[in-house]
């Protein structure tokens, strides 16, 4: 019995077209290019899927960036030690989903000297009695990897007081600020789009009702400058 292949004949022609098939197939097209994981559309350039974070090209550990986010000095009386853990582990959660499709090394743990030397980004996650208008502020250059972040969780809360948020909503301003700030150490600026979590001023009511997610330029752009900054080590 003969194959599918076999029966097919690239002789036949078409009536309207008069050409055979083998004729009206065009060989020089470029492939569509999808991803092995979700079978999301791709463009050539990515390295990551951002839909599902499959890596499009082979990365060894070495190319990744470490972050690390410390919260070593956060005091928390022990009465709401449990609540805060809560809502810092889905912080957290929520953190690590955003970056899923960048090559980063997320940790709260202070980075291993001997694999990372001084080669990290610090987010310093701190509470202070000093009033300020911001969030959290960030080393910046455009395209490029920097080295500091602070966040003002106490700012964090009282945004969150002020928008009267629930323990998910609040999860979720933690994450989108802190993911805010580390896009700026990996060279992202500042976003128009009042939904991006690039936007100049996060809004607790918008990024409290949502977890951060970076678009597919974003995760791209972003990998580009931890790859170049790999090649200048």
């Amino acid at each position: 019995m003969s194959s599918l292949f076999e029966r097919l004949d690239l002789t036949k022609y078409n009536r309207k077209l008069k050409q055979s098939l083998s004729q009206r197939i065009d060989l020089t097209r470029p492939i569509k290019l999808r991803c092995q994981s979700c079978r999301l559309r791709l463009q050539a350039e990515w390295e990551f899927c951002p839909n599902c974070g499959f890596p499009l090209r082979n990365f060894s550990e070495k190319s990744r960036h470490c972050i690390w986010i410390d919260i070593s000095n956060m005091e928390v009386l022990p009465e709401y030690q449990e609540t805060m853990s809560a809502i810092f582990m889905e912080a957290f959660s929520r953190l690590y989903g955003a970056f899923r499709g960048v090559q980063v090394f997320l940790t709260t743990e202070p980075p291993n000297s001997q694999e990372w030397q001084d080669k990290f980004t610090h987010v310093y996650v701190f509470a202070d009695s000093q009033p300020v208008d911001y969030l959290g502020v960030a080393s910046f250059l455009l395209g490029k990897v920097t080295g500091h972040a602070i966040i003002r969780i106490d700012q964090v809360f009282y945004a969150s007081c002020r928008g009267n948020l629930s323990i998910s909503s609040l999860s979720n301003l933690i994450a989108n600020t802190i993911a805010h700030e580390i896009g700026h150490t990996l060279g992202l600026d500042h976003s128009a789009l009042p939904t991006d979590v690039m936007h100049d001023g996060l809004d607790y009511t918008t990024h409290g009702a949502m977890p951060p997610s970076f678009h597919a330029e974003q995760i791209n752009l972003m990998n580009s400058a931890i790859r170049r900054y790999k090649t200048e080590e």
